[in-house]
């Protein structure tokens, strides 16, 4: 009964400050689970550093470490307004229970964030050039194959060479592109050539913070390429998914009727990445990463590309960015060449000068006087 209206309470809090209903719910979710682990409430001495310590150790081998750290920081903000003078619950457990212990959520124990990404950088990577060639080259000739054999995967193939390509061509998220419309795509009045995909508007960006809205951005078309794969899609085989019912503008449907979910777009991904036979530590979201290089090897404004991924520091994009060898190498042959041609432009002009002295000195008439310059003196 105490739990459940100190957990009311903490709930009144969060929505006074315009937190979603999903968000404060999770969050009541996780201070129920240490409740029932533990077998006792947060005011009693059962929520102890030890209690705590094997609660974090049970999810260690079966979480990733940032959601490790989000649950920890659900815990932290439930015991810290619990603990806040102002809102009287110790005097209320006191009272009402004769308890109020001291709570163990300290930095000493709890999961550290030094910086924005903690990603895995063994997965979250760019692909290679050639491993984006052997990723989306195999997808064609497959579509084909199943296409010839009547099999009904020929239409789920073709909307996952579309999809991905728009996470690729666009730097989208999962979520992003699985929810994204047929109205999301926008003309722009200086790209005339990309007609109706000349830009892309992304509403269900990555939240800037726990409870908050998803951010929205508008994604510029880059890569004619692109253009034309979602131009041909949208025209020859996203149609074949409504011939039998109304067209309700899901960017990328299922075949059953369904929004794609993100589940989804990471199993077609492992589908392909198997087929091509890839490293295994690869996801979709590498399509992301990939992006963001590719971008900055193409000599793009590091703030656009911060702004076309919707990033809100530039130093979250540089993390992003794995420059490749050929690359780099390009660049460093770029530069021996640029520093040989100006050498070369050195050495060619003072032969030209020397040119000009020796046939000013070979036009003088015989016993002239010259200067040590080798220009005639004046007597």
């Amino acid at each position: 009964m105490g739990n459940r209206v100190t957990l009311q309470g903490f709930g009144d809090h969060q929505r006074a400050r315009r937190l979603s209903l999903g968000t404060i719910k999770d969050r009541a979710r996780i201070v129920r689970q240490v409740q029932a682990f533990s077998g006792g409430y947060p005011w009693e001495p059962a929520w102890n550093l030890a209690m705590f310590d094997r609660w974090s150790a049970m999810l260690a081998d079966s979480v990733a470490t940032t959601t490790m750290r989000g649950y920890q920081g659900d815990l932290a903000l439930y015991l810290t307004y619990l603990s806040d003078p102002a809102y009287e619950w110790p005097q209320v457990c006191m009272e009402r229970f004769g308890t109020f212990t001291g709570f163990a959520l300290r930095d000493l124990n709890s999961v550290r964030h030094s910086q924005e990404y903690m990603g895995q950088p063994s997965g979250n990577r760019p692909l290679t050039r050639p491993e984006i060639k052997l990723f989306f080259g195999q997808m064609d000739p497959e579509i084909k194959r199943l296409r010839a054999a009547g099999h009904k995967g020929a239409l789920a193939a073709a909307r996952d060479l579309a999809m991905f390509t728009t996470m690729y061509g666009w730097g989208l998220r999962r979520r992003e592109t699985a929810r994204l419309e047929t109205h999301d795509w926008r003309r722009q009045a200086k790209l005339p050539e990309f007609g109706d995909y000349a830009g892309l508007a992304v509403r269900w960006g990555k939240a800037a913070g726990a409870g908050q809205p998803p951010k929205r951005r508008m994604v510029i078309s880059v890569w004619p390429w692109a253009v034309r794969t979602v131009q041909l899609y949208m025209e020859h085989v996203r149609p074949l998914f409504y011939a039998d019912r109304d067209d309700d503008s899901v960017m990328f449907p299922t075949e059953r009727d369904e929004v794609i979910s993100e589940r989804a777009v990471n199993q077609r991904f492992q589908h392909w990445r198997e087929i091509g036979k890839l490293p295994e530590s690869l996801g979709p979201h590498c399509l992301r990463h990939t992006y963001v290089t590719r971008l900055i090897e193409a000599g793009y404004d590091g703030q656009f590309v911060t702004e076309q991924v919707g990033h809100s520091h530039a130093a979250t994009t540089a993390i992003y960015t794995a420059l490749s060898s050929d690359f780099k190498n390009l660049k460093v042959r770029e530069f021996l060449d640029a520093a040989e041609s100006i050498q070369l432009a050195a050495v060619f002009a003072l032969a030209e000068a020397e040119a000009d002295m020796d046939d000013d000195f070979s036009e003088q008439p015989a016993g002239e006087p010259v200067s040590a310059a080798g220009r005639p003196r004046r007597t």
